[in-house]
């Protein structure tokens, strides 16, 4: 009896012991079980579509442009929504190829908490303005007439657009032309806007 209690009492060691030592590994392999640092539910996502997805989102300087009627904005009254922030001119051709997706995109989203704010660079108003009637544009349209934005968000060429969160913080970017009516990217925004 006491040989049987002995060796039961060491197979209760032997297994507190392998138990210890899986839970060991667990927390030192890299801390993917606990304490690991997660990527956002976006990121997979965004970066299958293409988009560059900061590894944590980020603000950038304030910074107030005109629309074409003379309305200032400013890119912290975006705050409360997800915002498309893209930088654009008249004359590029992967901007303009962009435009009827991203006009799509902005009646898509009515009545979600989202917006677009599309910045032309190097424009005059009276240019800008007469391009988007033309083109029958009617979401939001900002100029930077000299370009001041430029270097601090479209160094690498224009189109460029960023995504930003509710907080106004930048998390995710791209370069190029890009077809924002995109079901899976139309999908992305809403989840974003109701979150």
């Amino acid at each position: 009896m006491e040989k049987r209690v002995i060796t039961l009492h060491r197979l209760s060691l032997q297994a507190s012991a392998l138990i210890l030592l899986a839970l060991l590994i667990l927390f030192v392999s890299g801390g993917t079980v606990f304490g690991a640092e997660s990527r956002p539910w976006y990121t997979a996502r965004l970066e299958a579509l293409g988009f560059y997805v900061f590894d944590q989102p980020f603000e950038q300087p304030n910074f107030n442009v005109a629309s074409v009627d003379g309305r200032m904005k400013s890119r912290l009254s975006t705050k409360g929504n997800v915002t498309l922030l893209n930088f654009w001119a008249t004359w590029c051709p992967p901007c303009k190829q962009e435009i009827p997706a991203i006009q799509t995109l902005h009646e898509t989203m009515k009545g979600e908490r989202f917006e677009i704010m599309a910045v032309d660079l190097g424009e005059s108003a009276k240019s800008v303005k007469s391009f988007l009637d033309q083109n029958k544009i009617s979401y939001p349209v900002y100029i930077d007439p000299k370009s001041s934005l430029t270097g601090l968000y479209a160094s690498r060429g224009i189109p460029t657009t960023y995504i930003l969160d509710k907080n106004g913080k930048f998390i995710a970017g791209i370069i190029g032309s890009f077809e924002y009516d995109n079901p899976e990217f139309v999908s992305i925004m809403r989840e974003l806007a109701r979150k």
